[in-house]
């Protein structure tokens, strides 16, 4: 039995004795044991999982990374429970390290030198939904396919078009992603977020200061824990057949063959960054194994043997050479961590 499991189910065996005996319990010998050996018990495990984190050292991140490149962090550990992202985040502000919580590694390049910090991706337990009438709630590390998908189960409309976003509900909320004219803030309700203090925030979606790929998260750095959308009764057959269409287009027009983390430049008032891009005739253009994507010119893909610094470099040619003919700057859309 793992950790975890045995703490659970020392909870579950306390709880249960103390709802069956009203305060007292039996052991095999006859003897009584008072609701305070129960409150101990509690505390106890408690305190188990506040330090059951498995903190690993010089952990290598490619496997979790789109790109498949990258170096080591520092320290690496799954979260399953609010106490072990505080007790991770206070040891990153005590050693004066940095901190990030990683998704499904689809908008990240790591430096091949690595992260010389904290990365904490959170577990499974903190990937669950529902659906109450045309309200859906789901937490931070569950799919936006899966939100996607349950939500035309249930005849809703409203995130069905974010199908196709390889990415968590929280880094969605981060980033405020969208796709086909639907973005993530357009049916937010509210987001539950926990800070350094302890303190569970909860913010209604004006107080989250969404705008184009930005959202509040981007500087207050609190763990977004989960959010509530207010969604529209609609057709499942139309909403899926909406989706089929918009997930052909991906195929179709995205280099999906190849490791790659989706749109590389934000978008411009003046043009699409494919566009600019296009135009400055770097499509195809590349530096060791990272290549502007033939097919879609704001993707960069990994040809095979691309290094994180391949793609970083490839991004700062992009951006000068389409500033120098066009005097447009292009921003980064892509998270890079580490030094490059």
């Amino acid at each position: 039995m793992s950790m975890s499991h045995g703490i659970q189910a020392l909870k579950f065996t306390a709880l249960h004795l103390n709802s069956k005996s009203g305060g007292h319990f039996r052991n095999r010998k006859g003897r009584f044991y008072s609701i305070n050996v129960i409150a101990f018990v509690l505390h106890l495990s408690k305190l188990l999982n506040m330090s059951s984190v498995n903190l690993k050292e010089n952990y290598s991140l490619r496997h979790l990374i789109s790109f498949r490149v990258g170096g080591e962090a520092r320290f690496f550990c799954e979260i399953e429970t609010n106490e072990q992202f505080l007790e991770v985040k206070k040891k990153a502000i005590q050693q004066n390290k940095p901190f990030f919580i990683l998704g499904r590694g689809t908008n990240v390049v790591i430096s091949d030198k690595g992260f010389d910090g904290y990365i904490v991706k959170l577990s499974r337990s903190f990937s669950e939904l529902s659906i109450e009438g045309s309200i859906l709630k789901a937490k931070a590390a569950t799919p936006l396919s899966r939100i996607a998908r349950s939500s035309i189960q249930n005849n809703l409309s409203g995130m069905h078009l974010l199908a196709g976003i390889p990415g968590t509900l929280g880094g969605a909320i981060y980033m405020n992603a969208g796709a086909y004219g639907q973005e993530i803030s357009q049916t937010v309700i509210e987001v539950k977020s926990i800070n350094d203090q302890g303190q569970i925030i909860t913010r209604d979606n004006a107080a989250c200061s969404f705008s184009y790929r930005h959202s509040i998260f981007q500087e207050n750095k609190e763990c977004i824990l989960e959010a509530s959308f207010q969604l529209t009764l609609g057709s499942k057959d139309a909403l899926e057949k909406e989706m089929n269409t918009v997930m052909q287009k991906r195929r179709d027009s995205q280099p999906l063959e190849y490791p790659n983390a989706g749109s590389v430049f934000k978008r411009t008032p003046q043009d699409f960054p494919g566009a600019l891009i296009e135009k400055a005739g770097l499509k195809g253009f590349s530096i060791g194994g990272a290549m502007v994507s033939p097919k879609h010119a704001n993707f960069i893909i990994n040809t095979g043997n691309a290094t994180a610094q391949n793609i970083y470099d490839l991004t700062s040619v992009i951006i000068e050479t389409v500033f120098k003919q066009t005097g447009i700057t292009l921003e980064r859309e892509i998270i890079f961590l580490g030094d490059f």
